[in-house]
Order: C-alpha cells, then sequence, then structure tokens
C-alpha cells in the first residue's frame, strides 16, 4: 500500500471542495480491504473530519488501536447499541425501529453516557431504497428526538445511487433536490446548526455544487474513478505482489492442475504461486483469463486456480523460484480484472483475505 499516493488522492479530492466543507472517509471493509489501522491513522494525521464504518465492530476495533476521530456507523446493530456508547461511536439511525430503541437505550443508560447530549446522524431515503426515512416520516422523527434531550442530530444525509453513470443523471439531480428539501425542512424544526451530506467520491467529482456542509470520500481515495479526467489526477494505492514457490518444466502432453485443465501443447515452464482463491482471487480468472508481470512480462495463469496456489506459464520468461509476480500493479490494472470478471474494483479489493500480508510504504 503506497500511503504516498493515498495522501495525494486525499489532497486532490480535498482540491474540488469549498474550504469550508468538510470531509469523511469511508474505512469500512478493512479500508476496502487494505488496512484498517494504518489507513485511518495517516486519515487522522492528515485532519480529515470524520470516519465512516459500516457496522459497530469495525467502529470498536479503530478505537481499540487508538483512533480518536469521530466515527459514522452507518448500519448499527440495535443489539450492540452499548458498544457504540462505550466507544463512543456516532450512529446513524434510519428508521423508527433503530430511533426507538437508541432512544430507550440512552434513557435506560443515561449514567453510562460519555457526552450528553449524545450524538445521532439520520439517514433519509431519496431513492436508493436501502436504508432510510422515508421523508413522510421525518416531522415524526423530529418530534420525537425533540422529545428526548439525552440526544441531538449531528447530521442528516442520504445517498447517491448513480452517481457515475450520465445517463441516471436526471434521477441524480432529483435526490440532490428531495435532499435539499426534505433536509432542510427537517433541520428548521431544530434550534443548532446539523450537518447536511450527501455527494460519494463520484459525486464529489461530477455534482460538486451539491457539497453541503461534508462529503464522504470513498473508493476515490484508494486511486479509483470511473471519470477519466479524474482518474488522471489519481495515484495507484495497492498493488498485490507474490513469489514464485517453485519452477518446473513439463513435456509437451501434460496436464495443469484440478480436472486437468490446463494443458501443455508444447514444452511449457510452469511457475507456482502461493496464492488461490482462499486469499480472493476469483477462479474465474482461471485458464488464461488473467496474467500475472514476471520480471516485467506477462504470464497467464495455466489451468485452474487452487486454494491456496495457482500456476503461471512463464516460457519465454527468465525467472525462478523466489522472484517477484505482480497479481495486480501499474501495468495489468485491477481496473482490467475487474473487466475481466464483470465486476468493479470494489469487490476485488474487499475480497482480498486477511491472510494476504499488507505492507504499508511511506516512499
Amino acid at each position: 500500500m503506497n500511503m504516498r499516493n493515498l495522501e495525494s488522492n486525499l489532497n486532490y479530492f480535498k482540491s474540488l471542495l469549498q474550504p469550508s466543507t468538510k470531509i469523511m472517509v469511508m474505512v469500512k471493509a478493512y479500508s476496502y480491504g487494505m488496512g484498517t489501522f494504518e489507513i485511518a491513522n495517516l486519515l487522522e494525521k492528515n485532519n480529515v473530519d470524520y470516519l465512516g464504518v459500516a457496522n459497530t465492530f469495525e467502529g470498536a476495533e479503530l478505537r481499540n488501536v487508538g483512533i480518536g476521530l469521530p466515527i459514522m456507523v452507518m448500519n448499527p446493530e440495535v443489539e450492540s447499541f452499548d458498544l457504540v456508547i462505550k466507544h463512543q461511536l456516532n450512529p446513524v439511525i434510519f428508521s423508527l425501529k433503530s430511533l426507538n430503541v437508541f432512544l430507550k437505550y440512552i434513557e435506560t443508560n443515561q449514567h453510562l453516557l460519555p457526552i450528553k447530549p449524545y450524538p445521532i446522524n439520520i439517514k433519509i431515503e431519496t431513492g436508493m431504497n436501502r436504508l432510510g426515512f422515508n421523508i413522510r416520516d421525518l416531522e415524526k422523527v423530529a418530534e420525537e428526538i425533540k422529545s428526548h434531550p439525552l440526544v441531538f442530530v449531528e447530521s442528516v444525509f442520504s445517498h447517491l445511487s448513480a452517481a457515475d453513470e450520465s445517463q441516471f443523471d436526471d434521477f441524480t439531480n432529483q435526490q440532490i433536490q428531495l435532499f435539499h428539501q426534505s433536509a432542510k425542512k427537517f433541520c428548521s424544526t431544530f434550534d443548532y446548526p446539523i450537518l447536511k451530506h450527501l455527494l460519494n467520491s463520484h459525486g464529489i467529482v461530477r455534482f460538486n455544487n451539491a457539497q453541503f456542509d461534508m462529503v464522504r470520500l470513498g473508493i476515490g481515495i484508494y486511486g479509483f474513478s470511473s471519470d477519466k479526467e479524474t482518474q488522471q489526477n489519481l495515484l495507484p494505492v495497492s498493488t498485490l505482489t507474490s513469489k514464485i514457490s517453485q519452477f518446473k518444466t513439463i513435456p509437451k502432453g501434460d496436464t495443469v492442475g484440478y480436472g486437468r485443465a490446463g494443458k501443455a501443447t508444447k514444452e511449457l515452464s510452469i511457475a507456482t504461486i502461493p496464492l488461490g482463491y482462499a486469499d480472493g482471487l476469483n477462479r474465474r480468472l482461471s485458464n488464461g483469463n488473467w496474467s500475472m508481470m514476471v520480471n516485467g512480462k506477462k504470464a497467464p495463469i495455466i489451468g485452474n486456480i487452487c486454494m491456496d496456489m495457482l500456476m503461471l506459464d512463464v516460457t519465454g520468461i527468465e525467472c525462478k523460484a523466489g522472484d517477484n509476480v505482480v497479481v495486480f500493479g501499474k501495468d495489468n490494472t485491477i481496473v482490467e480484472m475487474a473487466e475481466k470478471l464483470e465486476t468493479i474494483p470494489y469487490e476485488i479489493l474487499t475480497t482480498i483475505s486477511p491472510r494476504v500480508n499488507r505492507i504499508f510504504s511511506y516512499n
């Protein structure tokens, strides 16, 4: 992981924002598969305003390693509100059920509150149809919160569902307007300022006039954007490498791997790599569907990827056991791998197993 490149990407997105706009960086799912503490620690040193996680346990893990930034929990389990309070996490409330359970917990355990009143964040449904209060319920939500002085609304937000897809720009603009109107009305019922936030990474680039008070930076900081111009301004953060475990020559007619799927149509040089689908390498990349870089040359996968190993056809490439192999990097990018798999870089990054060692470089 190149931490200097991550800082560069952060600064690029900062340059697109008004000086007053706050930044939340999403570090959910092990910081998109890259390593939770190291990324969060760097972000804290770079003075981002919030971190965002998916669940309570991700937030608790960050607190346990000393991260002090405000941490917003996007989907806190109602059974884990005790951990929310214990670790001073900032919960997102998205339904009447979660609101009522949280308010009841606060009332019953107010002696445990580290701060009073305690911050909550309200999510509004504007078209994603995932989580969020229906707009018609917001008046009731506001009245319920105002009747409980032990809590206050820290922020109100929603989520864009297609900010990166220009064919849906009319829909995205509808979401922006719906959020603007509903958030303004909701916030007007309180006598204190409430942060508003809507934009994700793609939204920052394509709908820059909807910054509101804060943005939520996700995949962009890790070096990816579907916008070609933006991508040119981003630097790669992650490279996946391994080493050759064994080099061998096999005769014409031999086969390679399970199911004898790899066939030698001539004498071949084979390199075995200690990486497999248990490490997050999709098995659909087998049988020539992906190539890795060995000493500057592309070597296709031969045969089926195994649980813990795979084989490369390195015929014509000078190499030996112990040589480095680039699974994805500058010359065989994760974007290209995502296209092969008909998926997105998010999925590839977040499925890389924790048993794969993460090395953080500051060069």
